[in-house]
């Protein structure tokens, strides 16, 4: 069985990872749901998946949003409204595009 903290737990850890808010925002389009964790100041209109870049993002004007997201979480990472702690190389929950270490797993589990 793989192991979830709550949405709660992660958003808590990556503000004060940050020191900053953090709002989640969960968006979707005809292909995939993805729920993020980014600041107030982002303002995300939409999305896509390219296979080259990864997400991009963007704005209500229809421009790409050159912002670092905090996080991203797609719909595999997700489990009755849980996030999967997933430690397979490939497969790694992310914050700042670096996987959370054994500190930030323990810290997240005592979180909960």
């Amino acid at each position: 069985m793989e192991e979830t903290i709550s949405l709660h737990a992660l958003k808590a850890f990556i503000e004060k990872k940050m020191k900053k808010k953090i709002l989640v925002k969960v968006m979707w389009n005809d292909h995939e749901k993805v729920t993020l964790f980014i600041t107030p100041n982002i303002k995300i209109n939409s999305f896509i998946y390219d296979d080259k870049e990864a997400y991009l993002f963007y704005d209500h004007e229809g421009k790409l949003i050159k912002n670092e997201i905090p996080c991203i979480l797609t719909e595999r990472e997700l489990a009755d409204g849980k996030v999967i702690l997933r430690k397979t190389k490939g497969g790694k929950t992310m914050i700042y595009n670096l996987p959370l270490s054994n500190e930030d797993v323990i810290f997240l589990r005592e979180f909960q």
